[in-house]
């Protein structure tokens, strides 16, 4: 795995939880060629080498690029919709032009309780905003606040991530990470923005919940594994 980072995923995760993962691919046989990107492919009709930034030279039967991916909002311009970083919409789900929705991808909606506008690319957002905006178009009241979500799972090692972390002032992890069951917190200010689960299974609604108390949180608390998540809201945890 060729890799521009220096840890797999630290963009999102941060170094903390980018080493984490880079050890699990270690760990499974995965030769990293990390801080190292792509300069070309070669071979006669089809790829048999990579060539690296660094010039080094991986051979290859095959190669699976994953470079992101960018909304197509070519449709959405041509419509005269107003679009940046994909469509732009309200809490409601509508776009610039009234009458005319968007969900899924492609949507960047202004999130009421984040205070800013929010793209999640999971099928879990598609899936809650779908039926949102079916709402929203048949008149009635929607204020499209779910808090993020996305899972994904590699080799052995599962986990969830509720929140909204662009920048945090520390990580912090109940449980052992080292042993690759754990949960990690992002926080700013005392309080938890983020929360993600690793092989540790039906506390992703407790993380939702701390997300959305914006409550300031003890952190020794919060990294107890005997302290009850829920004990940390003063109060019965609802769904969100």
């Amino acid at each position: 795995m060729i890799d521009p980072l220096a840890l797999p995923n630290e963009r999102i995760f941060g170094p903390e939880i980018g080493g984490f993962y880079r050890d699990v691919h270690l760990n499974h046989g995965v030769e990293l060629l990390l801080g190292d990107g792509v300069q070309s492919f070669e071979g006669d009709g089809t790829v048999a080498r990579v060539r690296t930034a660094s010039g080094r030279v991986v051979e290859c039967d095959f190669a699976v690029v994953g470079i992101g991916v960018v909304p197509r909002v070519e449709l959405a311009k041509r419509a005269g919709l107003a679009v940046d970083n994909g469509v732009l919409v309200n809490e409601q789900l509508q776009t610039s032009v009234r009458g005319v929705f968007a969900a899924g991808d492609i949507a960047r909606a202004w999130h009421p309780f984040f205070g800013e506008r929010v793209r999640v690319e999971h099928w879990s957002n598609a899936l809650n905003q779908g039926p949102a905006a079916a709402r929203a178009m048949l008149g009635d009241p929607v204020s499209y606040d779910r808090i993020p979500y996305f899972f994904s799972d590699q080799y052995d090692v599962g986990m969830e991530y509720s929140g909204h972390a662009p920048q945090w002032d520390e990580v912090v992890f109940r449980g052992e990470r080292d042993g690759g069951e754990f949960i990690a917190f992002w926080l700013q200010g005392g309080r938890v923005i983020a929360g993600m689960n690793v092989n540790v299974w039906d506390v992703n609604e407790h993380v939702q919940a701390l997300v959305r108390s914006r409550q300031a949180v003890d952190v020794a608390q919060l990294i107890d594994s005997d302290t009850p998540l829920e004990s940390l809201l003063g109060e019965p945890i609802r769904g969100s």
